[in-house]
Formats: C-alpha cells, sequence, structure tokens
C-alpha cells in the first residue's frame, strides 16, 4: 500500500509540475505552411497587375479594332496585299508602368505586308493604358478581311 500511495503522489507532483492540465497539441499558424501569409515575406499585392487593369487594356486593344482594320486597307490600296485578303496578326506587347506600350512586335502573321504590320505597331503604340506597377507583358491577336 505504500507503494501505491508512493506512486499516487509522484503522480500527482508530476501533474503538479506540468501546470496541472494537458498542452495545446494543435499547431499555430505561424504564416508557415498552414495557409497564411509568411511573417518575413514582402507583400508583393502592389507589384500585381489586378484584374479590372487587365480588362481594361484587353477593352483598349479591341477598340482600336477599327482603325486598325484601316491597316489592311491601305496595304491593299498600295497593291501590296490582294483585294480579298484575309487573316490574322498576333502581337507581342509589353506596356511600361506609365501606360505605354514600348515593346510591340509580331509574332505570328498570315499577312505578309510589312506596311501593314508598321501601321498595326504604330497604332497599338499609341494607345494610353492605365498607369501600372510595373511592366505588363500580353499579346493579342487582330483579325482582318478586306472586302
Amino acid at each position: 500500500m505504500v507503494k501505491n500511495v508512493k506512486n499516487v503522489v509522484f503522480a500527482v507532483v508530476l501533474v503538479a509540475a506540468c501546470g496541472g492540465k494537458k498542452g495545446d497539441t494543435t499547431p499555430k499558424d505561424n504564416g508557415g505552411w498552414l495557409g497564411g501569409p509568411h511573417q518575413d515575406a514582402p507583400d508583393m499585392s502592389s507589384q500585381m497587375v489586378s484584374p479590372e487593369k487587365m480588362d481594361e487594356i484587353r477593352r483598349l486593344l479591341d477598340r482600336k479594332s477599327k482603325v486598325i482594320s484601316r491597316c489592311l486597307a491601305t496595304a491593299v490600296d498600295n497593291k501590296e496585299l490582294p483585294k480579298n485578303s484575309r487573316g490574322k496578326i498576333t502581337l507581342d506587347i509589353t506596356i511600361s508602368p506609365a501606360g505605354k506600350a514600348d515593346a510591340v512586335k509580331i509574332i505570328k502573321a498570315s499577312l505578309d505586308s510589312q506596311s501593314l504590320h508598321d501601321c498595326i505597331i504604330g497604332h497599338v503604340k499609341d494607345i494610353q493604358f492605365p498607369d501600372l506597377p510595373k511592366p505588363y507583358p500580353t499579346s493579342h491577336t487582330y483579325a482582318f478581311e478586306a472586302m
């Protein structure tokens, strides 16, 4: 019986030394892999191009379609392309933080006319895009059909 009392006393002393309750084993969200931002990670949200700005850029490029379609008419009038020309031209565009198309190049074209290409690039470079937090690379395709 003395041995059982010693074991009980030892257990009581051990529990008291540990604070008397079971420790919390649930991991705390310290910003690591549990989904929160890391404490030391810089906030990059100010360097992101928002979806609204991306939509505005797309709308501005689409709005230029009518003006850019005149480029094909000019190339046809100059006899660089046949009257029934149709095709697509895809551009690679980098928009600067100031909202200007700094780099515009043709990456795919089914219509081969240097004046057509120069005309399209010139019109895209004239667009005033919204201010951006960083350079924004994008691409855009224009479809053409001469009548």
